[in-house]
């Protein structure tokens, strides 16, 4: 079966890309792991929250193919791959499983089964939340914030023009 393994690693550790590429690669055919294609680098990108205050990391990934026989290798792949120092973060996934939507498969959520029963044992329909109307105009503090901000627009046209006249040319 054919697999991704996406990592990404710190942003110092860019130049030495390949010697963690060859380490990574090491580890994969140690587990039984046949490489299906070369790495493929995303590049520098911003992460979401900084990790260990990196805020940009350097992604990659590559295919690997396991047999059938070495499919229980996968947990000891990860496991290898947390411990070794030069990966921040890592993840496999199945490749015939990447692009597919992803469904809830039935999972009731809370504000699904919100249901009140009255004395008589009979069940409410679930309460609707409360809409308000919005204003539709704009508010009195809006008003004078736009003013003040004009007033202040002018009042810089009138400074600049003061101090373009005073300098010489």
């Amino acid at each position: 079966m054919e697999y991704e393994l996406l990592f990404f690693t710190t942003v110092a550790n860019e130049d030495k890309i390949g010697s963690i590429k060859k380490d990574i690669t090491e580890i994969l055919e140690s587990l039984g792991g046949k490489m299906a294609g070369d790495f493929s680098d995303i590049g520098k990108r911003k992460l979401a929250y900084p990790i260990k205050r990196n805020t940009h990391a350097f992604f990659s990934f590559v295919r690997f193919t396991l047999e059938d026989e070495n499919r229980q290798n996968i947990p000891e792949i990860g496991k290898r791959l947390s411990l070794y120092g030069n990966v921040m973060r890592h993840i496999i996934v199945r490749a015939d499983e990447i692009g597919k939507p992803i469904i809830s498969g039935g999972i009731k959520f809370e504000h699904e089964e919100r249901t009140e029963t009255k004395p008589s044992g009979r069940r409410e329909r679930p309460a609707r939340p409360k809409q308000f109307e919005k204003p539709t105009g704009p508010t009195a503090e809006a008003k004078s914030s736009e003013d003040k901000s004009k007033a202040s627009l002018s009042e810089l046209d009138e400074k600049l023009s003061e101090i373009l006249e005073e300098t010489p040319s």
